[in-house]
Formats: structure tokens, sequence, C-alpha cells
């Protein structure tokens, strides 16, 4: 099983949705709220409204029963599941028969890929590629619509964007790999991306480098993030020229030397903050952006990386239909209340942060690991995006694994496992607990799982994990 075999598969989901769209059936894509599920979806719909067909969306936070059997009432003709659904197969079957396909990247069990015998389910995991950093399901969406019609390989763009979204830029200077890449050439050569290696830092090219300091959320630099006074006394202590006729300059317009100055400089304010290891924050923050030439030059979709983090912001905010616009070509309306909204969900999360990081007392560091109790100031929707910026903060970016815990109400509690370590494999750890303790796992990034468990078996769970973390380190 490889690359071929996984092609084949490609062609013959392009060729179901081509008889789709020719016998008029109405489509339904019912996709998971986050961004790799809006790219899914935009992409799948954008291709077959483009080809005559006739398809809807929605997007769901959680997947149950109840929800499915909602959907089978509707009696839509054939339904795509995308970025979700994988452990619904065998009610799949029952209640839609053969009139549905399942478009995912998370890892599969062997008995999921024993049951698939109508080849629903397309996943690289089926065929021996690693779906946490080859290829993301909008990827996977794109490979089928460019199959579908050579005209939609400049969709080419989301497909990026949705990789960074699910943070699989896991090559050397934070690249690309595997099917990403090829992606990626594919882009590049027809135009559509260009990539360079420079700063990691948000709006490189149209804001005062202070304020682009003050705006990267992803890693979080403690006392930097929001908090553009104290990024421009640290530029200050570079003595780089932050103004010239006036104007301030951007990262873009400062020279290699400079840049070095600028990271330097942060890392010392970094260290002086914290008896934390700093020195894995160069390779977080030097690496490759990838620009849309296409886009207006400067803004919110002009750099994938930022693209990525304005559709999450829908994606946490309820306002996944907002970024389903912007994917499907949406730039003025759509956009500036994109950007607005992204502007407060990032506030509100720094303001969070914040607080978690003072409050030491919800904070239990076991070496391997660091337990945060996130109990009555986090929504469980939201636990995940927070999970990220713990993760990426300098302190904790040393090999630590963050499980963060937080109550959904009286009978049920979530816990959210994530790590930068690449040698755990956070997706497979949730997996084996769900086996051993009564639970529901949803894994839905690259490096981070989440578990719903009823609180008295919160003991066990996390005597499961402290086990995990013998054999897995």
């Amino acid at each position: 099983m490889g690359y071929n075999e996984f092609n084949e598969n490609i062609n013959s989901i392009s060729e179901k949705v081509r008889n789709l769209i020719d016998e008029k059936k109405d489509i339904l894509i019912v996709s998971n709220s986050s961004c790799d599920g809006i790219i899914s979806a935009s992409i799948l719909i954008r291709s077959i409204w483009k080809s005559g067909g006739k398809a809807s969306a929605r997007f769901v936070n959680n997947f149950t029963q109840e929800s499915i059997d909602q959907l089978k009432n509707e009696d839509h003709e054939f339904y795509f599941f995308t970025d979700i659904g994988t452990g619904f197969i065998e009610l799949f079957n029952k209640l839609f028969s053969k009139n549905w396909v399942i478009i995912d990247h998370k890892k599969l069990s062997f008995a999921q890929i024993a049951t698939d015998d109508n080849s629903a389910i397309l996943n690289p995991w089926k065929y021996d590629i690693d779906g946490r950093k080859e290829i993301s399901t909008g990827g996977i969406s794109y490979l089928v619509a460019k199959n579908l019609d050579k005209k939609f390989e400049d969709l080419s763009t989301l497909a990026i964007v949705s990789a960074l979204g699910d943070s699989q830029d896991v090559g050397d200077k934070r690249s690309l790999i595997g099917l990403n890449n090829e992606i990626l050439d594919i882009s590049k050569k027809s135009g559509v991306i260009r990539t360079e290696i420079d700063l990691l830092l948000s709006f490189n090219e149209s804001l005062p480098i202070h304020e682009s300091i003050a705006n990267t959320f992803v890693p979080y630099l403690r006392g930097l993030t929001c908090n553009g006074s104290k990024c421009l006394e640290v530029l200050k202590k570079t003595n780089i020229p932050l103004k010239k006729n006036g104007m301030w300059r951007t990262i873009a317009d400062t020279t290699q030397e400079e840049k070095f100055l600028i990271i330097e400089n942060i890392k010392n304010f970094l260290n002086s903050q914290t008896n934390g290891n700093i020195e894995k924050i160069e390779s977080m923050l030097i690496g490759y952006n990838y620009f849309l030439p296409t886009e207006e030059y400067g803004s919110h979709v002009y750099e994938a990386r930022r693209f990525s983090e304005l559709l999450s912001s829908c994606a946490l905010s309820k306002k996944t239909g907002l970024g389903m616009s912007i994917c499907l070509g949406e730039r003025s309306g759509a956009l500036q209340e994109a950007a607005t909204d992204e502007q407060e969900f990032k506030n509100g999360s720094h303001k969070l942060v914040s607080k978690i990081l003072k409050e030491k007392w919800r904070f239990s560091d076991k070496g391997s690991h660091v337990i945060i109790n996130v109990d009555g100031i986090i929504e469980p929707d939201y636990v995940g995006y927070l999970s990220r910026l713990l993760t990426s903060h300098y302190q904790f970016n040393n090999n630590k694994v963050i499980i963060m815990k937080t109550a959904i109400d009286e009978d049920y509690s979530k816990y959210l496992l994530g790590s930068l370590h690449e040698s755990i494999d956070i997706e497979q750890m949730t997996k084996e607990l769900s086996d051993k303790i009564q639970g529901i796992t949803i894994t839905f990034s690259n490096s981070d799982g989440q578990m719903i468990i009823n609180p008295v078996q919160e003991d066990s769970l996390m005597s499961i994990i402290m086990k995990q973390f013998k054999i897995s380190l």
C-alpha cells in the first residue's frame, strides 16, 4: 500500500463526485468546525458548484448520534463528511447505506480500515501515509477537486493554508513535507504562492516592527504578545532605526543583520522573565513564509499562516459561515468582519493566557508533563486553542506535554493533551487512553487530542497517563 493506491482512491472519489453532479444529486457536506474543516468543505462546495452541481454545507462542533439522526431525517441524497465522522462508520452504513464518503487525515484503527468495504473512507493512513505530517483534510479535498477538473488547481492555496492551520509545517525551518510539499510545488509553478525564509512574526510586510511582534500569538511571547509598548522598548535596545523618512519600518524593510538583532533581543527579554528554556524560540520564529501574491498586499489573507489564524478564529467564534465565505472568494465585508472578530478574539485569548500564567495554583509540573486546571475560566470548545498557545509558550516548549482540564458540566470534564515533542504521538496516546477508559476521544490537529470523561474516571485517567509517559519518553 502507498501513494499509487492513495491516488487510485482519490480518482474513484473524484469520479463519484462527477457522477453525483451529472445526476443532479442533492449533496450535503458535513464538516468539522475548524480551519481544516472550513477549507475542506469550501474546496468541495466550490468545485461542485462551478461544475454545475447542487450542494450545501454544514459545520458541527460536537458530532453525536443524535446529530447524525437529524441529518438522516433531512433526507439528502449523498453525504460528504470532512475532517469528521471516522468513529461513526457502522452508523453511516446503517443510516445512509452506500451514500456517504469520509474525507479525513486523522489516524485510523485497523478495525476501521477493515470495515471499509465500499472504499468510502478517503484517508492517507489506509495507505501508510502519515496524515499528521504529510497532508490535511483540506489537502485531500483539493486533490479530489483537481482530479475532477484541472481548472481547480488554483485551489491549492487553500490546501496550503489548511496544512499550516493543522500545524503540519514540521520540516526544516517549518517547511511542509510529503504531499503538502507536492501541492506547494503546484502552487509555486502556477504563481499563486511564493515562499521566503524570514522571521515568522505577524504582518511582516505591513505593521511597524513592534506591532508585528505584539501581534504574534504562536509562539506566545509572554510579556510581548499584545504589549506594543514593551515591544518598542525591547527594540530600542537593538539600536536599529525604527523609522525611515518619518515612517515606521516593517520587518520586510530590515536587513538580515537587523533581524538577527531583533531575535537576540526578544530572547534576552524572555530570558529575563523566566528560568524556562528559550533556546527553541529561534527555530519557532525563523522559517518559511507562504505569500499569496494574488491577494491584497498586507491583508489578513496575503500570508498563508495569517489566513489560517483568521479561519481558526472564525471556527472558534462560531462563525464558520463567515470563514467559508472568505474561502469562496468574498473579500470586502466578510473579510473586514472576520478581521475585527479575530482581533477581539486574540485580545480575549491574551487575557485568559495571562490569567492562567499568573495563577500558579493552576499548574502541576510532573517533569515530563504539566497539568493545568482551567476550570471556571475557559469554555470547553475554546480549550484547544488555549492549549496551543501555552504549548508554544517558551516556558513549556521543552519536550513537555501540556494537559489541560476543564469541567463541561457536573457530569463531564474535558482533558486536552498537547505537545510539540516529535517523539510523542499524542494522537495515538489519546486513542489508547480511550480504549482503556469509557470516554469519547476526539483528535483534531497534528499536535493535540482531547477526551471527554465522567469525573469519577479522572483518577484512572491520570494513572494511565503516567504509565503512558514512562513508555513514550
